[in-house]
């Protein structure tokens, strides 16, 4: 349990530590991680709004060292149980996608995101919502 955790939340910081850099202006990596149609990205997020999934990242990878009792508190809180509930939650429904763009249900199969989403976007999702449940498990 003690691996998977801190995997992934080494993972987590890290993800938010790359969205921090394209808040800011960072290009690496940028072409592939929007969803594509004709060519066009469906949507492109505020700078704002690119550090609010950093914060939340971050806010996720904090929950799950609490959860998997490698910050250790006095005493347990139900934020912290709640919060590694919500992200098991929200990880396991990037997985299962919107049924168009992202996901195992998409549609659009034959883009530059579409290929990363297969094969790197989802199974890292599995984990992510996986180290979460395994977190609450033996964890809390």
């Amino acid at each position: 349990m003690m691996t998977i955790t801190l995997l992934a939340a080494c993972i987590l910081f890290a993800v938010s530590l790359l969205h921090v850099f394209w808040a800011f202006g960072g290009k690496w990596g940028i072409a592939a991680v929007l969803p594509e149609q004709e060519g066009e990205r469906t949507f492109s997020p505020s700078v704002i709004i690119t550090l609010v999934v950093a914060f939340l990242l971050s806010a996720a990878a904090f929950i799950l060292l609490l959860q998997a009792n490698h910050i250790h508190l006095s005493e347990t809180y139900l934020i912290v149980q709640v919060g590694a509930s919500v992200c098991a939650i929200v990880f396991a429904l990037r997985v299962v996608g919107d049924f168009n763009y992202f996901g195992i249900s998409k549609k659009k199969r034959k883009t530059k995101f579409s290929m990363m989403d297969t094969y790197f976007y989802i199974p890292l999702c599995a984990f992510l919502s996986l180290a979460f449940i395994v977190a609450i498990i033996y964890g809390g």
